[in-house]
């Protein structure tokens, strides 16, 4: 039985599922995974999660990747290579292996089934099932607590939303006691959420299970006809035959924020809520810090530059230009009389003089050069770049105008 993170005496394994192909966030994701999307000037998705787990002094972290893993495989063995091996502190990539037959991972629950021997080696109580590409912030000591408290064979963190947004997540119903008593994945109209109101309650991809209950459901649902994922077979069973609890996110001691950055909107739009949003805070709490924030740079250089409620990461050199509402990662250069208003520029960018971008995500190595414009026109950009429904330009790794 090798050595693990313990919590109230229970020994605990964690599992992140980053294997996920992201296709909604292309381009950003054409050379990527989700989690290793560059986000809020210094980081990449992953980040967030990984911290919560670190902070939380849970430090045997197994990362299950899949598809265009290289860019996370290099992201955490250069910037996650502070834990101490000699104390049995690891975060380790561990791609589909086809170790139970030749197939990829098939669903979320696959994944685990196809490492039951990690299990069976380490013989955790306990093992806690993340996903790789969310925003948010959360002490999981308190959910183990909450676990134990309510005998719980499962436990979910769950947020409330209105309904009409419920379509793109499981939908559940609880007692007065937190005891989920219904599971409903990605219900396709309103009517179908049987809880009274407007709002209802949504599962966060954030699992605690007690690793019998688990390891015995994984192996019964491999043998079915199913998709093998969490939220479409594996909760609904538990709820059927486990005590199954909700824990309230909205009492997270760290704050309620949580995004699911699986659209191109919904990235930009936590970007900007990095700035002067709801989650201003996250990146420069010392109580709570947000690991890694990359290798050196060199001091930014600010020359006439005009910088309005923006994060500008180091290495940058800012001549003359006008950054207005935007996150702007390391390395980027920025020439005369360029105005950079509500956008995300990934690093190692270079913009000329007399540049205008409004609304946009610029991904890395673009070179855009003097009086280039992205952002301002709609049409023009249609046969360039990626337009979204609220009117975000994405414009792809390389590009060079």
């Amino acid at each position: 039985m090798k050595p693990l993170s313990k919590i109230e005496g229970k020994r605990i394994l964690t599992f992140i599922l980053a294997g996920g192909r992201g296709s909604r966030l292309s381009p950003l994701t054409k050379i990527r995974s989700k989690p290793s999307v560059p986000f809020g000037g210094n980081h990449r998705v992953i980040d967030f999660v990984l911290s919560s787990c670190i902070n939380s002094r849970l430090r045997n972290i197994f990362l299950l990747t899949q598809t265009k893993s290289q860019s996370l495989d290099t992201h955490i063995r250069m910037g996650w290579n502070f834990l101490s091996m000699a104390l049995g502190e690891f975060i380790l990539p561990i791609p589909a292996q086809q170790q139970v037959g030749e197939r990829w991972y098939l669903g979320s629950a696959d994944a685990l089934f196809q490492n039951l021997n990690i299990i069976e080696d380490y013989r955790p109580d306990l093992i806690l099932v993340l996903s790789g590409d969310h925003i948010y912030r959360m002490d999981f000591k308190e959910m183990v607590m909450h676990h134990l408290e309510t005998g719980a064979d499962l436990t979910l963190p769950v947020l409330p939303i209105h309904k009409t947004e419920a379509h793109a997540f499981g939908v559940l119903s609880m007692g007065a006691d937190g005891r989920v008593t219904r599971f409903l994945e990605k219900p396709k109209k309103v009517e179908d959420i049987p809880d009274p109101g407007d709002t209802c309650h949504i599962n966060m991809g954030i699992y605690l299970f007690d690793t019998e209950s688990l390891v015995r459901h994984i192996i019964h649902d491999i043998k079915q006809d199913s998709a093998h994922d969490f939220g479409q077979n594996i909760i609904p069973a538990m709820v059927a035959q486990n005590r199954v609890f909700a824990m309230p996110f909205e009492n997270n001691r760290l704050g309620d924020y949580w995004r699911d950055i699986g659209t191109l909107d919904n990235y930009y739009q936590s970007n900007m809520d990095m700035l002067d949003g709801p989650a201003s805070h996250m990146l420069s709490d010392k109580d709570w810090p947000i690991y890694p924030v990359g290798r050196a740079q060199h001091p930014t250089r600010f020359r006439k530059a005009t910088i309005e409620n923006s994060r500008i990461a180091g290495g940058c050199d800012l001549d003359g230009c006008s950054i207005i509402n935007s996150v702007v990662f390391p390395g980027v250069t920025i020439g005369a009389g360029s105005v950079v208003e509500n956008s995300i520029l990934f690093p190692e960018i270079r913009i000329g003089k007399n540049v205008h971008i409004r609304k946009a995500i610029v991904d890395k190595h673009v070179w855009l050069q003097d009086g280039a414009q992205v952002g301002l026109n709609p049409a023009e950009d249609q046969s360039r770049f990626t337009i979204t429904e609220s009117g975000i330009t994405a414009c792809p790794k390389g590009y060079v105008e």
